[in-house]
């Protein structure tokens, strides 16, 4: 008899324990007496423990709406003692159950902050609700409130690596990004293989927290991951780009190139600003001269204007002005001629230097009281004083040149008598 009765009293005990475990609530914050541990909330009577069993198979049926308001209303009744306490922090927390299974996350969020603020529940409850509760904030699309929470949690509690991950993505949602930066560091440290929306979130959180370097290692390994979106080609090369590395983005275009991902002509004109920018212009320009030549990029004036810059940097006298020259007689554009001229005149070319002055000046080109100056000093550098004078003379008319002009016309003038003068 006595061990019959011992027997109903353990499988009762076994079934409340059972129902209450249900709701996410351990044994040694529940079962009160000597049972309980010392981390453990107050012993709960017989009453509460009944309450708490028939809100909990009420919100299993479905009964949502019903689980809250009595809930709420079992919370907001109970006494002061500690362990009534306790009770209304349970009820909080099942009212919040029924709330977010309702779909109201920002409902349930409430429900759990008004819970967690009850000091007789144990720390590590309240730190459990402190978790659901951000991820509810977030979830209602609280995220300042979402973002706070995390920052408190993360202070007080070893995250894993999931949840690092979300509070990085939360404060770039916000733009906090000297925030995102530290969650995003803690999650990298916890994570030897991020996997790709990951690597991208940090990329996204390098860039615009100004570490470059670390953008672009970090868009480097979704490289390795994957290297078939176009897209993380062209982030890396910019990123490069940005932190001053010109010849190492080059590099990179040039192995997507290669390797069929990055294509067409707008890839093909980018691969070639980018070696002009990286120290290798002539790959450039034989690349351009040879697309053109075979179909491959459209023959227009503007394409033909980037070859002639790409030999120019190369500083291929010849090539340079051969082909300012044949892109100055194709479009007849006056900054095409000045181009022609400005380049020749540098390097000391003084008849092609003279000519497309001459002929910028015929297209309208602005400043011209500045090209006769130059063309003037074209032609006397060649050795044709009198033509000189008659360009200089021209030059004496317009007031941004008048005075070098006559200083030009006064040394002519002085070579010509020390040329009239008797051996």
């Amino acid at each position: 008899m006595f061990r019959h009765y011992r027997l109903r009293r353990v499988n009762h005990r076994q079934g409340r324990l059972k129902a209450l475990m249900a709701m996410g609530i351990s044994l040694a914050m529940l079962l009160g007496g000597e049972q309980r541990a010392l981390a453990a909330g107050p012993a709960l009577s017989q009453q509460s423990i009944d309450r708490l069993q028939g809100l909990e198979r009420e919100l299993y049926a479905g009964h949502y709406q019903q689980v809250v308001e009595t809930a709420r209303s079992r919370a907001a009744s109970a006494g002061s003692r500690q362990s009534d306490q306790w009770a209304r922090a349970l009820y909080l927390q099942l009212a919040a159950s029924a709330a977010q299974r309702m779909d109201q996350p920002g409902r349930a969020a409430d429900l759990l902050y008004q819970a967690r603020g009850i000091d007789t529940a144990p720390l590590t409850q309240r730190m459990q609700w402190l978790e659901q509760e951000a991820k509810l904030r977030l979830k209602a699309g609280q995220l300042d409130q979402a973002a706070a929470l995390f920052d408190r949690w993360q202070g007080q509690a070893s995250l894993t690596v999931d949840d690092l991950w979300l509070g990085a993505r939360i404060h770039a949602r916000l733009e906090q990004w000297d925030d995102a930066l530290h969650w995003v560091t803690l999650a990298r440290q916890g994570n030897s293989a991020p996997d790709s929306d990951q690597l991208a979130l940090a990329a996204s959180i390098y860039q615009q927290a100004g570490q470059f370097e670390a953008a672009s290692d970090v868009v480097e390994a979704q490289l390795d991951q994957d290297d078939s979106d176009p897209a993380r080609w062209q982030q890396a090369a910019a990123l490069y780009q940005r932190i001053g590395q010109p010849g190492r983005a080059a590099a990179l275009w040039e192995a997507g190139w290669q390797r069929g991902i990055l294509k067409g002509e707008k890839a093909l004109l980018t691969r070639a600003e980018l070696h002009m920018a990286g120290g290798t212009p002539a790959r450039a320009a034989e690349m351009l001269s040879q697309a053109l030549d075979k179909g491959d990029l459209e023959d227009s004036d503007a394409h033909r204007r980037l070859v002639a810059r790409a030999w120019a940097q190369t500083r291929d006298h010849q090539k340079a002005l051969q082909a300012w020259q044949a892109v100055a007689e194709r479009s007849d554009d006056a900054h095409d001629w000045y181009m022609l001229g400005d380049l020749a005149y540098g390097w000391g070319i003084w008849s092609q230097a003279e000519q497309g002055f001459a002929k910028a000046r015929e297209k309208g080109a602005d400043n011209p009281g500045q090209l006769l100056l130059m063309e003037g000093v074209a032609v006397y550098e060649q050795g044709h004083l009198d033509q000189a004078q008659q360009v200089f003379r021209q030059a004496e008319k317009f007031d941004d040149s008048a005075d070098q002009a006559g200083q030009w016309l006064a040394l002519i003038n002085n070579d010509q008598r020390a040329a009239d003068r008797p051996s």
